[in-house]
């Protein structure tokens, strides 16, 4: 079971990227547009309703999903290359959440680092949160979390420059994400919906091989570039569980970047 669902985290993760994308004399507002697509799709999801059930418990399983990346395709279509192929970008990760006494719980997804093809790809994330609703014994599951991630993508492109060293160029993108959060569900028998709202914020370092291939005239020269982006937070899902099995879908919008996530997991 755990290698069927590595490999379809694998296979979900790489999907969007069988030709990889051609950048090339990007301003420094598409670099920050970019980066910002690539940091929230790799942001921290559980697919998780804000909520506890017992003293102790644990969910392990697989989280996949998409974001729409309208600026990547962009850049891509500028670059005289097809865009529509990058009108999506995919994410995917093995997860596992647990909760503790006084109503605290826990969560985690990771993607092992893999190259397939031109393209290598790592994410790992972490949340954290606290069951308040739970605790004071109120009608419906009122939590407060937050969620921290990183992610790495690097691919490579043809150059349009001639350097003694370099036939093509690399581009990668390294990337933090923080998410605060407040969150509501209720449990109706096996279906439990949820909604979240909060602050996303991300920090990303944009690289490439060969500067001049790349970076446009605003920031020409130049072989890395730091982004900074921040903006809203909303979550809206449900799970719907039977026996140890859980289903999960949720659609999410944070920093202007929409995304969509599902899951299947067992939960003990």
């Amino acid at each position: 079971m755990k290698k069927i669902i590595l490999a379809s985290a694998l296979l979900a993760s790489f999907s969007a990227f069988a030709d990889t994308p051609q950048l090339q004399n990007l301003s420094k507002s598409q670099v920050e547009d970019v980066a910002n697509e690539f940091a929230m799709n790799f942001s921290h999801t559980a697919v998780a309703a804000p909520e506890t059930d017992g003293v102790w418990g644990i969910e392990v399983g697989l989280v996949a999903g998409r974001s729409a990346s309208p600026e990547l395709k962009k850049v891509v279509d500028q670059a005289g290359e097809d865009g529509s192929d990058f009108k999506n970008v995919y994410h995917a990760g093995l997860m596992a959440r647990a909760h503790f006494p006084y109503e605290l719980f826990l969560e985690a997804s990771v993607l092992p680092e893999r190259e397939i093809s031109d393209v290598t790809v790592m994410a790992r994330s972490l949340g954290l949160g606290w069951n308040l609703g739970s605790f004071f014994h109120w009608p419906v599951d009122v939590a407060v979390g937050a969620n921290v991630s990183s992610s790495e993508i690097e691919f490579k492109q043809r150059t349009t420059v001639v350097t003694p060293d370099d036939t093509e160029s690399k581009i990668g993108v390294e990337s933090k994400t923080r998410v605060l959060w407040v969150g509501v569900s209720k449990t109706f028998l096996f279906f439990t919906p949820y909604a979240k709202i909060g602050k996303a914020s991300s920090d990303s370092d944009v690289k490439t091989s060969v500067a001049g291939n790349v970076f446009g005239q605003d920031i020409a020269g130049r072989d890395s570039v730091d982004v900074k982006s921040d903006g809203s937070y909303w979550a809206l899902g449900a799970n719907l569980e039977f026996f140890f099995f859980k289903l999960g879908i949720e659609t999410s919008r944070q920093a202007d970047v929409k995304r969509t996530s599902a899951k299947f997991s067992l939960d003990f």
